[in-house]
């Protein structure tokens, strides 16, 4: 069995590091594979702020194990706590950053698909920015801490005893949604303008609806925005991220992206509609490739399909306008990922048989 560990590491910082070890591409067996889950916990070593993910992993179950059930989901076939596949070979990882006040296990889906071909892939649960334990001083003031969780957390699982030596460091990408899918721009290269950080952070510390025990922790500081890059991360599937241009992502920004980027979005979201968000991104993106899902499809079509708990307390994350077949569509948001992060990942594969 395997359990969550808690492990103190520092920070990565691209700038300073040397290219990465070149490592043979190992390759990955045609089949599907059994998908594992497991919590981990890891620790800052800056201020000591626990950075949790659940990592969803190729596994090998037992012949008797049974799949666990996710909170308000249906339709996963993850074997809790399940062994690691011992194959041998280094995976790919891929990152994933959660929407504003959402956590990694309302994305399950997506890690199943990727670990089912192959990838591990770490679910983050943003420090106070997350479902269970959101606060606007997070949420909203000190977003740049979402692109440095993703740096800890890659450094944390190539240390890792038991993961690392199944994670190819030449083969990592981020994916994430919402104001996740702006978190893997930044970390990807793109950069946000200071001045129009500065605006956005002093909108927040002047918003007297906010409690005044927050928005004195809030502090109007862009200096934390810089130098976010990873160069480990190779490519970034971007899903209906937002919001860019009010966190101050500008054109000039959005050039610095330094690597392949996929952004994808439904052309019904009113959230982060395109025009403004990722039709925008991809107009500056140097290497960007825009996918707009037709016909009424909304900014909460990336959750996992939900249970009739969560259909009934939760409609506007879970029912989807009519003729809108959330089954169909996230099998067309796994296979552009696949097909995106396998192309620029240099993921090789057995021929099917």
């Amino acid at each position: 069995m395997l359990s969550g560990v808690t492990v103190c590491l520092g920070v990565y910082s691209g700038s300073l590091a040397g290219p990465p070890r070149a490592l043979a591409q190992d390759v990955l067996r045609a089949a599907p594979y059994p998908v594992g889950m497991t919590q981990l916990e890891y620790i800052d070593p800056s201020d000591g702020r626990p950075l949790n993910l659940m990592l969803i992993y190729p596994a090998a179950p037992a012949t008797d194990a049974v799949p666990f059930k996710m909170h308000l989901a249906v339709n996963l076939h993850l074997y809790k706590d399940a062994p690691v596949v011992s194959d041998g070979l280094k995976h790919p990882l891929v990152m994933f950053s959660h929407g504003a006040g959402g956590n990694g296990s309302l994305y399950a889906w997506f890690g199943e698909f990727l670990a089912s071909r192959g990838y591990l892939v770490a679910m983050l649960y943003h420090f106070r920015a997350n479902t269970y334990d959101s606060s606007a001083l997070y949420v909203r003031n000190r977003i740049w801490q979402r692109p440095r969780d993703l740096s800890l957390d890659i450094s944390q699982l190539l240390q890792d005893k038991i993961w690392g030596p199944h994670i190819n460091p030449n083969q990592i990408g981020v994916a994430g949604h919402s104001q996740g899918g702006f978190t893997s721009l930044w970390i990807g290269g793109a950069r946000v303008n200071p001045d129009l950080f500065v605006r956005f952070q002093r909108g927040w510390k002047t918003n007297e609806t906010v409690p005044p025990y927050i928005r004195e922790q809030m502090s109007v500081d862009a200096e934390p925005t810089r130098n976010l890059r990873d160069d480990r991360v190779r490519a970034a599937f971007a899903m209906a991220p937002g919001d860019i241009r009010g966190f101050g992502m500008d054109e000039a920004g959005l050039r610095q992206m330094a690597i392949p980027t996929y952004l994808i979005v439904g052309a019904g979201d009113t959230t982060t509609p395109s025009d403004e968000n990722a039709g925008f991104a991809a107009k500056y993106i140097p290497h960007a490739q825009l996918d707009v899902m037709p016909g009424p499809v909304s900014h909460e079509i990336f959750g996992n399909e939900c249970d009739q708990v969560g259909r009934d307390n939760f409609p506007d994350a879970c029912n989807d306008a009519p003729g809108v077949d959330r089954v169909k569509l996230h099998d067309h948001i796994g296979n552009a990922a696949l097909q995106f992060f396998d192309s620029n990942l240099n993921v090789r594969r057995e021929s099917p048989k």
